[in-house]
Order: C-alpha cells, then structure tokens, then sequence
C-alpha cells in the first residue's frame, strides 16, 4: 500500500493535491505537471467526448460513456494532457473547497523491469500479488483480471476514504515483451468522490452519479485498451 500511495501521489488526478482528489481539473493536473504546464480542454456535448480518444505513444483507449445529462445536469466533461498522463473528469459542485459529486478518470504509462513479480501478474499467481500487497495493508481488495483488446493482465486494487467520500479503483495492466525482460504498465484510475457534506440541491444527482454508474461508463475504455509494442523508456 505504501508503493501505491506513493504511485498516486506522483500521478494526476489520483495522487492529487493534499487539499482534495475531487477539485478534479483545476488544481491537480498543473501540481503534476512539474516543468511542463498542463494543456487543458473541454468538451461541450457526448458526440465530442465519444470522438476523442486516449492516445499516447504507449498505448491508446476510447473514452468512457457521456450523455447529454453530464452537461445539463452536471459541469460536463474536461481534462488535461501533461508528461506521461491524460486524465478526463465530470463534476458538480463549487470549485475550489469541492462539496459535489465528480466523476475522473486518469491513464498514466511506465516501462518497468521484468520481475518475480511481473511473472506472477503474467501467470495469474494472485496469491503472491495479493501477499505482495498486503505487507503494506491486509486489507487492500486486490484481484487479477484481464481487460483490454489483447486480453491484458490487469491487477485491480479498490480503495476507499469514508470520511472524504471518495472511492478508487485502480487497474493496472500489463504487456511484457517477448523477451521476460521488460513490462509495459498502464494504469487506469477511476475516481469517484461525493462529498460526506452534499448540499440539498445535490442529492437527486448522488442517485443518479455513482460509483457503480462511473465504472459501467469506463468499461468502454477498458474494452478498448490497446498497449503498444516498443520497449524504450
């Protein structure tokens, strides 16, 4: 657990500020973007986000489910562009001291050395994932499952803060070279906070806007992964 936090903290949108994961766009993609100012966007209707695509020189993926109701019930879709991460996010509520709803989602890429424990990602040994990860938290869920167009190896890692709202899941896949030498790492995070303070005027949102309705939408990004060949840092 201490590598991943340490991993988040590093990453946009799941490491985020100190301050709150939740302020999904505006504060937490710049804090990670070190030398290199983020490029930021937004989309102003489903067709747009349905069009776009996560493209990196390491893998590509479509975006997650949109509909109309993100923009008119919600602040629809924005994101940002920055080193080795895209992240995309929907939100409601006052920016700055977030008190809403939000929905992110964040692909961050690594090459990493072909360990023991690569191998055991590769074979299905969940047992020794799941050791590996409970040295750190026992109660860490982690499970293997495979996603992607070539049926990659993904651990998936769920976590949870009650006292800020604020879920995780977290997928990490894998495509090793041909070699047992070198592992390519796409992580996707999946963020979902509603504030424990919701605001009256929020809570017909929470029913619709859940955690449960985030993941059914990233499904279409997980179906579509697609890691690229090339083994080069």
């Amino acid at each position: 657990m201490k590598y991943l936090l340490l991993t988040l903290v590093s990453i946009v949108l799941a490491g985020c500020s100190t301050h709150d994961v939740s302020d999904t766009i505006d504060n937490t993609l710049a804090q990670s973007a070190g030398n290199k100012p983020a490029k930021f966007f937004n989309f102003t209707e489903p067709k747009y986000v349905h069009r776009w695509k996560f493209r990196h020189k390491d893998y590509e993926a479509l975006s997650p489910f949109t509909k109309a109701n993100d923009w008119s019930k919600m602040s629809g879709w924005d994101g940002g562009y920055f080193g080795y991460s895209i992240a995309i996010g929907l939100r409601q509520g006052r920016k700055g001291q977030y008190n809403g709803i939000s929905y992110a989602l964040d692909i961050h890429t690594s090459i990493l050395t072909y360990t023991d424990r690569e191998k055991a990602i590769e074979t299905n040994d969940i047992d020794y994932i799941r050791k590996e990860y409970h040295r750190y938290n026992p109660k860490t869920k982690v499970d293997i499952e495979h996603h992607g167009k070539e049926n990659y190896s993904c651990v998936v890692i769920n976590t949870k803060e009650k006292k800020r709202g604020l879920e995780r899941k977290i997928y990490n896949c894998y495509k090793f070279n041909p070699e047992k030498t070198i592992a390519k790492r796409v992580k996707i995070i999946l963020i979902y906070t509603k504030s424990p303070n919701l605001p009256t005027k929020y809570k017909s949102l929470a029913k619709e806007y859940t955690y449960q309705d985030l993941q059914k939408r990233a499904k279409r990004v997980l179906d579509s992964l697609y890691i690229k060949d090339g083994w080069s840092k």
